[in-house]
């Protein structure tokens, strides 16, 4: 692509495009279509694949996201295929807009404009005094968000702030499926793998200690090393510019409500639910897949298994 298309949810820089390209040494005429084409190519041979066909936009996206690296591109394509695959239920099709019930305590969104050097952030504010339904859709909910931006976005990484101050931590903490978190945060950070350049959670009793440390079993010692807790909005302020975030978080941008319904609206529509039904076919038949290969690239992965057998 010659330019970033315009999007109703995402805001780009003037240079984001040629910045990025740049610094990962897709600049020069031809490089970015040479590695679509590597791409493209090596699709074609996974014979474990179920789609092999892809935009070159989306897979463009998906170099980008991989640090300008094609066979980083490639690894990734592999286990988000294959962890769709065998966690399916989180892609059950929900029309948030309807059946979203989380959204009377979760209000969260992945946020209009990028900061100076390029970075998405999401930013999510919990009001929720008791969590007896889990958490389930609200992972269904941000699993549909990244898919968006995996399609439409242009980023080096995301930035993630969550607003904890007014919600009962140790009632959430005891709510918490384990295995079902690990499993999702394998799936933004291994399945997904674009860089997390920060997380920052805002709380200031002593509980929040508790939920970092669940956290920091679920992620990898390089994200855990990027938690940041702060007590109040000037601390935030120091590692985030106001200008990107919400009104609720200090910022000159729009209310996180009403960007939280913007996402709703789009994630509800027929023209993403039809993309969405297109995206659960990208999985793969483990039939065609040598087996010693699986076993040596998964059998790392949290929340995944150590053996497969194929009925």
């Amino acid at each position: 692509m010659n330019t970033i298309p315009k999007n109703y949810l995402l805001n780009f820089n003037e240079d984001t495009l040629v910045s990025i390209r740049k610094e990962y040494d897709l600049d020069k005429p031809g490089r970015i279509d040479e590695a679509i084409d590597l791409l493209m190519e090596w699709l074609k041979k996974q014979d474990h694949f179920v789609k092999k066909e892809f935009p070159r936009d989306y897979l463009e996206r998906k170099i980008i996201f991989s640090k300008g690296s094609v066979e980083r591109a490639k690894v990734k394509l592999d286990r988000n295929c294959t962890l769709k695959t065998f966690m399916p239920s989180f892609y059950t099709r929900i029309n948030f807009k309807h059946d979203y019930k989380e959204s009377e305590t979760i209000i969260d969104a992945v946020l209009p404009k990028l900061t100076d050097d390029h970075y998405r952030c999401y930013a999510l504010k919990n009001i929720g005094k008791r969590f007896d339904n889990g958490f389930t859709n609200y992972f269904r909910f941000t699993l549909s968000m990244v898919e968006y931006i995996t399609a439409h976005d242009y980023c080096k990484g995301l930035i993630a702030i969550l607003d904890y101050r007014e919600t009962n931590l140790i009632e959430m903490v005891k709510n918490i499926d384990i295995t079902e978190l690990r499993q999702f945060i394998t799936l933004l950070t291994v399945s997904y793998g674009m860089k997390i350049k920060g997380l920052h959670i805002i709380h200031a009793s002593k509980a929040i200690d508790t939920l970092v440390a669940i956290l920091k079993q679920c992620v990898s010692a390089k994200i855990g090393q990027r938690i940041q807790v702060h007590k109040d909005m000037k601390s935030l302020h120091k590692f985030v510019q106001k200008d990107v975030l919400p009104t609720e978080l200090g910022g000159d941008e729009k209310s996180l409500i009403e960007l939280h319904d913007n996402w709703l609206n789009v994630l509800s529509s027929e023209g993403f639910q039809e993309y969405f039904d297109n995206v659960r076919e990208a999985t793969t038949n483990e039939i065609y897949r040598q087996t010693d290969k699986f076993n040596n690239d998964y059998m790392g992965i949290a929340g995944t298994f150590r053996t497969f057998t194929v009925d």
